[in-house]
This record gives structure tokens, sequence and C-alpha cells, in this order.
């Protein structure tokens, strides 16, 4: 079938004024934080199920997925003014991913002013640290360390994280511009379980060409598109996640840079330092 993507065999540079037609792989970070809750779990739609598949196949199949054992990234924020387009902020973060026995595991480090963080999730136990000094429960940096080793998988992970036990896939139809649209929800004790996304996916291409997010609380829905894919040793995912606003300016692009494969990591790196 066809897939929506062209590729080299290292990099494909899109321009910014083809933003809305390229492709879109987005969803929330998740990651199984307890036991399910007690109410029946809702069930996926077959129609939706089929389009995420075709996703997954035009990258090669769930064997792409399992290929990524460990991974090692640059991911930059930059924030704009949407009024005026300038720039406004930039922070890097420095991203370490690994898949093992005890479970996913990440290690985020950054730089705030003179401050140096570093979190992560070990696959069992969260931990965090400031300039040298283990933070716990309570510090802000300790209670998003889960969440963000989650969030640090499932964006690089897609589309093939939509297949995790408690992501919910909804059909709901097509809208005025005849793109099919595909829901997704969270179980209890899955991330941000409130948070729903919204993939469009045009007739005829695999990947979705856009999607809307609406987080826990409120009411709107943001818009955000993918630009920038890129392929590394056949692994395709997305250099530009860029963020727009209800009139449709940007507000925010996550940059994905300095990706490797597979590096040798050992488990004692995910630890608390």
């Amino acid at each position: 079938m066809s897939s929506g993507i062209r590729t080299t065999t290292r990099t494909v540079v899109r321009p910014a004024a083809a933003l809305a037609a390229t492709a879109a792989i987005v969803a929330t970070a998740a990651v199984v934080l307890g036991a399910a809750s007690s109410a029946p779990a809702p069930q996926s739609d077959p129609a939706a199920e089929a389009l995420v598949d075709g996703w997954i196949e035009a990258l090669g199949g769930m064997e792409t997925y399992w290929r990524l054992q460990s991974a090692s990234y640059t991911l930059t924020t930059k924030t704009y003014d949407p009024a005026s387009g300038r720039l406004r902020r930039t922070r890097p973060r420095y991203v370490e991913i690994a898949r093992l026995e005890a479970g996913e595991a990440a290690r985020v480090e950054r730089w705030e002013g003179n401050n140096f963080i570093q979190h992560g999730f070990d696959g069992q136990v969260e931990w965090a640290v400031m300039n040298g000094e283990a933070l716990s429960a309570g510090d802000k940096d300790w209670d998003e360390a889960r969440y963000v080793a989650g969030d640090v998988f499932y964006w690089i992970g897609l589309p093939f994280k939509l297949k995790d036990p408690g992501v919910f896939l909804h059909y709901d139809g097509t809208d005025d511009d005849r793109r099919q649209l595909v829901r997704v929800t969270f179980g209890e004790g899955v991330g941000d379980h409130d948070d729903t996304w919204f993939y469009a996916f045009e007739e005829g291409r695999a990947m979705p060409v856009s999607i809307g997010y609406r987080e826990e609380g409120r009411t709107n829905v943001s818009r955000t598109y993918w630009e920038d894919i890129r392929e590394v040793d056949g692994y395709v995912f997305a250099g530009r996640r860029v963020h727009v606003n209800a009139d449709g300016k940007v507000w925010k692009v996550l940059v994905t840079s300095d990706f490797v494969l597979n590096p040798e990591v050992a488990p004692e790196r995910f630890r608390s330092p």
C-alpha cells in the first residue's frame, strides 16, 4: 500500500510550507503505573485499529520497533511568541532509553540556569538529582520522573506504542475534508489518562496528516504537526514536532537530533547517580 513516506537512507527534510502535508505521528506519553480500574475497560474499535495497523506496516511492521533496544538523542524544546514569531527560549534535554529486564528505562539530563538536573526511571523506581543532591517526592523533578520517562519512550516509539496495553483506539468517522478520524484514549493508571488525542488520516496515505490533543481539564483542542521525517539505520522518526495555537500560530517546536540507534548502555546508567 502507499505509505505516504519518502525517505533516503539517512534523512528527509521537508520545508515548513508543507507543514500540513507532513506525516504526523503524535500521541501522549504513557507508562503503566499501577493496577487497572475495577470498571470494565473500553475496547478499541476495529476500524481505528486497521488505520493504525496500516501505519505500522508502512514503517516495516512491529519488527522495526523491536529492533530498538536502546537509543540516545537530544530533545530540544523551542518556545515562541505566537504574535511575533520570535524565539523566546531554547532548552535541550539529553535522553537515553533502553529496554531492560525490569522494563522500559530512561535517563534525562538538562540544565536549568546554573542547576544541572538528572532524573529517570530504571524500570521499577523513579529518581531525581539536582546538582548531585538526591530529590524526593514533592520535588517537581522527582514527581515528573516517571511521566517524563514514558514521554521520551512514547515520542520516539510511535506509532508502535499505540499497541501498548491501556491504549484505546476509537473510530470517529470522517471530517468535512473526508479524512478518517481516530481518537486515542488511555486507561486508568496509564500516563495522563484523561488526555485525548485525535488523528486525521487521508485516503491513500498510511501516516496521519495532523493530530489534535485535549489535555485534562481543558475543552479546547490544540493542533500539532510533524515535519523533518528522518530515518536512521531503518528506524523512522520525526525531527520536528510543531505545536500551533487556536489561531494556527506556532508556539512550541520540539526538535529531535543526534539520534543513535542501539548504543551500548549498561543498566546501571538508568539508576540514580
